[in-house]
């Protein structure tokens, strides 16, 4: 059930993009799209186009300060749209971004908005970016929840998917319950929600339980369990050229 209007979060739209050059050509643009489609309910929208690194970074120190300036009292949901891959993003002048480098971007930004920052990263592989999150000896982290997808989907699963999520959070719908609806309206499963906090304690957990010593004894065990025939067969094949 939604949340009343007097309890829900005031929020508006920033978006980063930085098309191909074949996106360019096509005029293909996401974040119009996604501005005319949050507007129809009423919703505030900036686009920013960042066709270089220098210009990326603009935008997040520069262009969002100035869009909070203007909509005081009301908080920003950063939409990142770029080509990528599980390794991060690229933008308009072929620069490749790993997900360590945006990161090192956005924390500063989380931190000033006092951890609060939500990331809709519109991508392939978009939901990579929870690796922002898996560092063990930073405490300070690169936002509060990241939106993104574990494969690659179509312009219309994105853009279907991402004016249905800003729709659903204006109607007072919880932010877990308002990707569950994306991932309905897009026919697209692999949309998901993660909050940094979980995504750096489950790598501290995993990275807790990786005991190399007797990782190694119980391969040694598992061999030594094995028939004779089998060992010798193993051996002939590590000695094999």
């Amino acid at each position: 059930m939604p949340f009343p209007i007097e309890q829900r979060i005031k929020f508006f739209v920033f978006v980063i993009e930085s098309p191909s050059a074949p996106d360019l050509y096509h005029r293909r643009s996401e974040g119009e799209i996604v501005r005319q489609a949050v507007e129809l309910n009423g919703i505030s929208c900036v686009v920013k186009t960042a066709i270089s690194l220098e210009a990326f970074i603009a935008c997040l120190k520069i262009g969002l300060t100035e869009a909070m300036a203007q909509r005081p009292g009301y908080v920003p949901l950063l939409h990142i749209s770029a080509h990528g891959n599980a390794q991060g993003i690229q933008l308009s002048d072929g620069y490749l971004m790993s997900w360590q480098e945006l990161k090192d971007h956005l924390r500063p930004v989380n931190q000033a908005l006092g951890g609060s920052l939500v990331v809709c990263m519109s991508s392939c592989e978009g939901y990579a970016g929870i690796r922002m999150a898996m560092h063990l000896d930073e405490v300070d982290l690169p936002y509060f929840a990241l939106i993104g997808c574990g494969a690659q989907p179509t312009w219309g699963e994105t853009a279907v998917a991402y004016a249905t999520l800003y729709h659903q959070l204006w109607r007072g719908e919880h932010i877990s319950n308002a990707v569950q609806a994306m991932r309905i309206a897009s026919g697209n499963d692999l949309f998901f929600l993660e909050h940094a906090e979980k995504s750096r304690g489950d790598y501290i957990e995993y990275i807790n339980t990786v005991d190399p010593a007797r990782g190694q004894a119980n391969l040694e065990q598992l061999v030594a369990n094995e028939s004779p025939e089998s060992q010798q067969n193993l051996k002939r094949m590590q000695n094999a050229p």
